[in-house]
């Protein structure tokens, strides 16, 4: 199925109950001092919406780093909790800004739940459109959600330390330019497309053709293996979705990202020139 679902199909969706097995997740967080991404749901969100954060209810910490994905009968217990069944088609959405929507798309491919989107344009594309938000909190009744391993979409850091020994593998750093500007460095080897250059007119995700020029661009070939990284997982998963949609197929994702890598010291980095 298609990755993206824009506003309009959406809400064809909703407003067809019973057509199908439907979960829309606001995943909207803040990594400042901003407003916590539940407040942000609380004020205002797409209709039947359940809010999920990708730290509090769906992740975990390991070793200081936060926002991991757990092992997996714990994901499977929080998809269950917020209605997700194994039939589910799963829209996910955020604020176009910090990519959590697609975190958990990345997440559900994983763990092989292909029936996922992510709302393209996020909640300002939703309003933009002229349809209503709601601060009213609906019904949730529990599903069984099954996990099917095998996936291979995730990375830890020692299958990144031995891929980059090999160096048979692509591996794309999508910091955005400040987080990147401001760091260390990046892992050896690593080219870059920042996430945010996905993003076009109107907030809404490149495709196609401007995708595959991107892509290339980072040196990303459609069949070779390639591994993306940013600073926690997050920024990489969008890029990963926007790559999955546009057909390349060999892509992974390390999930501890530069928040993990650079903790240890072990760890070689290529400095900024």
């Amino acid at each position: 199925m298609d990755l993206y679902l824009d506003p309009s199909a959406l809400a064809a969706l909703l407003d067809r109950p019973g057509t199908c097995d439907i979960r829309v997740v606001d995943t909207r967080a803040s990594l400042a001092d901003g407003p916590r991404g539940r407040d942000l749901w609380a004020a205002g969100h797409i209709p039947g919406a359940v809010h999920a954060d990708w730290l509090d209810d769906w992740g975990t910490t390991v070793d200081g780093v936060e926002g991991m994905l757990p092992e997996a009968e714990e994901f499977a217990a929080a998809m269950s909790r917020l209605g997700i069944g194994d039939d589910t088609l799963v829209v996910a959405y955020d604020d176009n800004e910090l990519f959590t929507a697609s975190r958990l798309a990345w997440a559900l491919l994983h763990h092989g739940h292909e029936r996922v989107a992510v709302l393209d344009g996020g909640l300002p594309a939703w309003e933009r459109s002229g349809r209503v938000v709601t601060g009213e909190a609906s019904a949730l009744e529990p599903a069984v959600f099954t996990v099917r391993p095998g996936c291979g979409l995730r990375r830890t850091m020692a299958e990144v330390r031995a891929l980059v020994d090999r160096g048979d593998v692509r591996l794309v750093d999508c910091r955005m330019e400040e987080t990147f500007s401001t760091s260390a460095g990046r892992i050896p080897g690593a080219t870059r497309l920042p996430a945010p250059a996905l993003v076009g007119g109107e907030g809404r995700f490149k495709r196609g053709e401007e995708v595959v020029a991107l892509a290339a661009a980072a040196g990303i070939e459609s069949d070779g293996p390639t591994l993306l990284y940013c600073g926690g997982g997050v920024s990489a998963a969008a890029v990963l979705v926007a790559l999955r949609a546009a057909g390349f197929a060999d892509l992974s994702l390390y999930d501890g990202s530069w928040s993990e890598w650079s903790r240890h010291e072990e760890n070689p980095v290529e400095e900024h020139a």
